[in-house]
Order: structure tokens, then C-alpha cells, then sequence
């Protein structure tokens, strides 16, 4: 029973559209893979990838399961720039199939996810 994880570079996502975004995070999690991203996924781009999900659900695809941790600093001038111009400075964001995970446990500084493939 494999479960498999891909650790996605921030710079995969990077010259990508949210359309684009969302197509490649749908097409991995629709292949069983569960998506550990580099970087935080933006409030409106979880909004639009739940929302693209919740209308593509079926048997053969329940859904999905999305956790993220995001940098908590205040940071300096650099850290104030980057977000006021839309930027993210760090986080982790966890994307998978319902079907796999089974339980996410989020804590300020980590996130415990049990995923189980059935049998």
C-alpha cells in the first residue's frame, strides 16, 4: 500500500496563472498524490481551488483535503514590501485526496496528516 508524496518548488508555481495553478494541483491530486508545496497558497487561490473542486466531485474523485502553515512573523521593511505587493514570504501548504487522508491535525508550528490507502 504506497502512498505518494511530491514536494512541489515554489518556482513550479511561479509564472502560473491561478487557472494554471489549480490545473495542476486538481490533475496531481486526481492521480492519488498528495501535494506538499514550498509556499502558502494565497486565501483567494484556496477559495478558488475549493470551490473548483466542490464542482468536479464524483465517485471516482471525492474532493479533496487542504492544510497550510503560514509564516507568522511581522518581519522588516522586505517581509511588509513583499506581502503589501501580494507576495508570500514563506509556509507550507498540504494539498491531498480525501480518499487518502484520513485525519489532518494542525498545531501552530506543524501540521500531522495520517493518510491510509484502502485496501
Amino acid at each position: 500500500m504506497e502512498i505518494e508524496l511530491e514536494f512541489v518548488s515554489s518556482e513550479v508555481l511561479a509564472g502560473k496563472t491561478e487557472a494554471e495553478k489549480m490545473e495542476f494541483i486538481i490533475e496531481k491530486i486526481k492521480k492519488n498524490k498528495i501535494l506538499v508545496m514550498e509556499e502558502s497558497l494565497s486565501p483567494a487561490e484556496e477559495t478558488a481551488l475549493i470551490e473548483l473542486t466542490m464542482r468536479e466531485v464524483s465517485d471516482k474523485f471525492p474532493g479533496i483535503e487542504v492544510s497550510n502553515l503560514k509564516e507568522k512573523t511581522e518581519g522588516g521593511l522586505r517581509e511588509r514590501l513583499i506581502r503589501f505587493l501580494g507576495g508570500s514570504t514563506g509556509g507550507m501548504t498540504i494539498i491531498g485526496p480525501s480518499k487518502l487522508i484520513k485525519k489532518i491535525k494542525k498545531e501552530p508550528q506543524r501540521i500531522l496528516v495520517l493518510a491510509e490507502k484502502d485496501k
